[in-house]
């Protein structure tokens, strides 16, 4: 790494980079005829938020927990990159005349602050997107690659479907209380955690029971998720809709679950949810699931008891 680039800095300008190609910039001078306004109009937005992949500097891959700590989010010609809870601001002018489009990066806010970067770009996918960038700013890459001493920077980006996207499909697996695998049209498959609620982990009494329980509710079911984010692993975070019997509504499984005493409400992620907060009371009140015996201890109480415990 040169000058005053820490590996979070970095990180920090390739997203930005990659961000900030998203959104394409025009002379203001250019007129287009209405067949290149055409192309343009369809022409694929990078807009949106983005999670590295993989990053390789100078040849070395950078850690996962670097790689899982940086979310970068692109708006029209600006990017801004959170990398370990430091913020990176800026703005980047992307040309696509030429292949592979090339992009000039400049730091406004945070580590990279007056610097300049110049990076080449691709999609390479819907939701791919790769980058390779200079980071001196001295010269464009003329290729997607990383080798020592070379002070480049290679990453690839995956995009973080938009809030409000409705996925639907079958359950293909429950590795936990609180998360399912859906795989759609297609045979992609995604993992689901569900939204404002957490099921005691698998090495707590009812753990496995609340696994096992969920698993025999969804055999053979279809579902629908409107996604509400991901999080630090790349799970989809989601509202998961479900018909539990032949022709009847669907039922908020989230909610459902917690009624049936299968699971937590998860206060700290839904504390003005008082639809969770009721179907807790209720549960709790009729000591069903996982309160049909006193002492339980939440999920997250667990898990700061085991992270606290002598190794």
């Amino acid at each position: 790494m040169r000058g005053v680039w820490g590996v979070p800095g970095v990180l920090c300008a390739v997203v930005a980079a990659l961000l900030l190609a998203c959104g394409g910039c025009i002379s203001a001078g250019c007129v287009l005829a209405d067949e290149q306004r055409r192309e343009q109009a369809v022409e694929p937005s990078l807009d949106g938020t983005w999670h590295p992949v993989t990053a390789i500097l100078d040849g070395a891959d950078m850690s996962q927990s670097m790689r899982e700590s940086t979310v970068l989010k692109l708006t029209d010609e600006q990017y801004a990159v959170t990398v370990n809870g430091t913020p990176d601001r800026g703005t980047c002018v992307l040309d696509r005349s030429v292949s592979p489009w090339r992009m000039k990066i400049q730091g406004t806010v945070g580590p990279n602050q007056g610097r300049t970067m110049l990076t080449i770009i691709e999609l390479t996918k819907e939701d791919r997107l790769r980058v390779c960038y200079d980071l001196d700013g001295s010269e464009y890459p003329e290729q997607f690659a990383s080798a020592a001493s070379t002070g480049r920077l290679l990453v690839e980006y995956r995009r973080e479907l938009a809030r409000g996207t409705e996925l639907t499909g079958a359950v293909e697996g429950v590795p936990d209380g609180d998360v399912l695998m859906l795989r759609v049209a297609g045979g992609r498959e995604y993992r689901v955690r569900l939204n404002g609620i957490d099921a005691p982990e698998l090495q707590q009494p009812y753990g496995k029971k609340a696994q096992e329980l969920l698993a025999g509710l969804l055999r053979d079911r279809s579902l629908r998720v409107v996604t509400l984010g991901e999080d630090r692993g790349g799970q989809v975070i989601g509202d998961v809709y479900v018909s539990l019997a032949p022709g009847a509504a669907e039922t908020l499984l989230n909610v459902d679950l917690v009624e049936r005493g299968w699971a937590w409400h998860f206060v700290r992620f839904a504390k003005d949810n008082r639809v969770l907060a009721e179907a807790e009371q209720s549960a709790r009140a009729a000591r069903r699931g996982l309160w049909s015996e006193d002492g339980a201890v939440s999920p997250w109480d667990f898990r700061r008891q085991q992270e606290q415990a002598p190794k």
